[in-house]
């Protein structure tokens, strides 16, 4: 952990050029882990200070025997997104001079326990966090999904039980064989035409938590800065639109651990901003962390772009036809350039950004400009403006007294 207590100047510079570059490699996000690793057990730790002398001390000692035994597991366990959600649920809950829910943390430490071989004393119809429910017959366990294509492997849990990650709206159906299905689907279109991002989902992303909304045309989708690795999601209509809310969410996970040793903005100084993607106007750092993602969807069409217009040229001559997939790729990708770069540029006039920030948004601006230099049909192009100016309409009727 040294590299998180002794970050240096030159290494934040490095970790955002690394993000303007896509060059998201095993060892940064080896490093992103191991800060919400470290995030974690801190807040736990300032948990078991305000709670010593009631019942959780038992499940505390539990947790600190098995890190010393064996430290792998905790690792495993500690970093699971309801862990970082339970923590300062129960720190909110302390200051506001509620009784914070120990329950949930016997709970986990004796499915801690459990995890290592012992026998500790659960009930039929116990909730253990990360595991399942326990029953009469053994444990019934947390659904798990997987998927492979060329070579790589997507394995997420599918928990739409745990009261931690109950914030991100309405738990929706948790068919496992229906989100197996279209997982796989979806990680397919992943691995073969962005092998890379696959990558960067396949270490980052760990819990899928279903919403509600079936029959969408875009799924609704949500992570937590608190909750690294998870992910809710509404079913979506497509493959692709699974694929794309994957690399969305991923994007903002990725962010979001960098900003916990990385600050790319000043203090909050109250200002306001257009965000094209939203209805409400928003602080400097979540138009930042909105940009990061939209960047990342239009890097996603843009290859989706490429690969749909390889394959209508693959085609026989004779059975050559506008395809839709291209006429989607090819306004989507037009769409996200245009609505990114002009927040992109929005946020680097701020005169708010730090050093890093800076190295973030300015590198990510250049890249688009590449993009955006890149010929898109007239219709595509027709369309992306008509989206824009509806959007900037309906939240100037939504937002009085706010400017563009």
């Amino acid at each position: 952990m040294r590299w998180l207590k002794d970050c240096s100047a030159a290494e934040t510079y490095e970790i955002c050029h690394r993000l303007v570059d896509d060059d998201l490699t095993s060892e940064l996000l080896t490093r992103l882990r191991e800060i919400q690793l470290h995030r974690n057990q801190l807040l736990l730790e300032a948990v078991r200070r305000q709670v010593r002398g009631t019942d959780a001390d038992a499940a505390f000692r539990v947790l600190a025997e098995l890190q010393e035994s064996d430290p792998r597991l905790m690792a495993e366990l500690l970093v699971l997104p309801q862990v970082g959600c339970w923590a300062v649920e129960c720190l909110r809950r302390l200051r506001d001079g509620e009784d914070p829910d120990l329950g949930y943390l016997v709970s986990f430490s004796a499915g801690a326990a459990l995890r290592a071989g012992r026998r500790p004393p659960l009930r039929p119809g116990a909730f253990v966090p990360g595991l399942g429910t326990f029953a009469e017959s053994g444990l019934v366990p947390i659904p798990s999904l997987h998927a492979r294509a060329n070579g790589l492997g997507l394995a997420v849990q599918l928990d739409a039980v745990d009261p931690y990650l109950a914030g991100f709206g309405r738990r929706g159906e948790a068919d496992p064989v229906w989100w197996q299905r279209e997982l796989g689907h979806a990680w397919q279109v992943l691995c073969e035409r962005h092998h890379h991002a696959a990558g960067t989902i396949a270490a980052v992303f760990t819990t899928l938590v279903p919403l509600e909304g079936r029959g969408r045309v875009r799924p609704a989708s949500a992570t937590s800065g608190w909750a690294y690795g998870a992910i809710a999601l509404s079913p979506p209509p497509d493959p692709v639109a699974f694929a794309e809310s994957l690399v969305h969410e991923v994007w903002h996970l990725v962010l979001g651990a960098v900003e916990d040793v990385v600050e790319l903005t000043g203090p909050d100084d109250g200002r306001r901003w257009y965000a094209p993607w939203r209805s409400d106007p928003r602080p400097l750092g979540a138009l930042l962390q909105g940009c990061f993602a939209n960047f990342a969807i239009t890097a996603f069409w843009r290859a989706e772009r490429h690969a749909s217009q390889a394959d209508e040229h693959a085609s026989p001559a004779g059975e050559r036809h506008a395809s839709p997939a291209v006429g989607r790729a090819e306004a989507e990708f037009a769409y996200r350039r245009a609505i990114t770069f002009e927040a992109l540029t929005r946020a680097s006039g701020s005169g708010s950004l730090t050093g890093p920030g800076e190295v973030l948004v300015n590198g990510l601006l250049d890249r688009l400009r590449e993009w955006l230099r890149e010929p898109v049909p007239a219709p595509a192009e027709r369309r992306a403006a008509d989206l824009r100016a509806r959007h900037r309409a309906r939240w100037l009727s939504a937002n009085p007294g706010f400017s563009i």
